[in-house]
């Protein structure tokens, strides 16, 4: 195995950067379990923090999972959440990243008011259980973009709108890198945890029937994001 000693700059991004080369080369291949931090650290030269916040992030993007007590391991879905993930660029290399978050302004409200309109017992049981997977997943450490988008996922599904749903459906993967990348680039838990918390509130208007409010939050969540994505943006230019 060949691995080159990282600079000082950017020790977070070249250490991620590697690891995904290493995986899509098939070094490390899908459900590896990786060397230990000690090992990883004298192979790219760099501190062990430096190797446990780059090992953080490719678990939250779903590219690493973590196995308490046995070590760290390659997803069995890395290479599609890389694959995913170069989409995004790919997106946002052609500017249509705030394009696509427009697109989701406009609809996803919508689709949460009807969800609210239309959701069964059964319904709200699938979105507790989602949610409810969502917080034990960050509290051990095994949170990944694609828990996230569960929960929008069956929010389409509870609106009964055929057309919207399917049209949502149609953008999934671009959605789920948008995601993945946002996670990679501005790793933190607390987003994390105010993330599943309107979830929640989104859940009770819902389940109490209130789609106008379940509309409003649903647009602040995704309004959200949509900044986080613009400040980037002004950042890189």
């Amino acid at each position: 195995m060949i691995i080159k000693p990282v600079s000082k700059k950017s020790l977070f991004e070249e250490v991620s950067e590697q690891i995904i080369k290493l995986i899509q080369d098939g070094t490390f291949e899908l459900g590896e379990k990786l060397p230990g931090e000690n090992s990883l650290s004298e192979s790219f030269n760099v501190s062990r923090n430096s190797i446990r916040e780059s090992l953080k992030a490719l678990q939250l993007t779903g590219i690493l999972t973590s196995r308490p007590g046995r070590g760290t391991y390659v997803s069995e879905h890395a290479l599609r959440n890389i694959h995913n993930m170069e989409l995004m660029s790919i997106i946002e290399n052609e500017s249509t990243l705030i394009e696509l978050m427009e697109a989701r302004l406009i609809i996803e409200p919508d689709l949460a008011y009807l969800a609210a309109q239309r959701a069964t017992d059964e319904d709200v049981q699938m979105l507790e259980d989602v949610i409810h997977k969502g917080k034990k997943a960050l509290a051990e450490k095994k949170y990944s973009f694609d828990i996230g988008m569960e929960f929008h996922m069956l929010i389409l599904e509870i609106s009964r709108n055929r057309i919207l749903g399917d049209f949502m459906k149609s953008i999934t993967d671009h959605l789920i890198a948008q995601r993945g990348k946002l996670m990679l680039e501005h790793l933190s838990e607390y987003i994390l945890e105010v993330e599943m918390d309107e979830h929640k509130k989104m859940l009770e208007f819902i389940k109490n029937g209130d789609g106008e409010m379940a509309k409003e939050y649903m647009h602040k969540h995704i309004a959200n994001s949509m900044q986080i994505i613009i400040e980037k943006q002004k950042k890189n230019k």
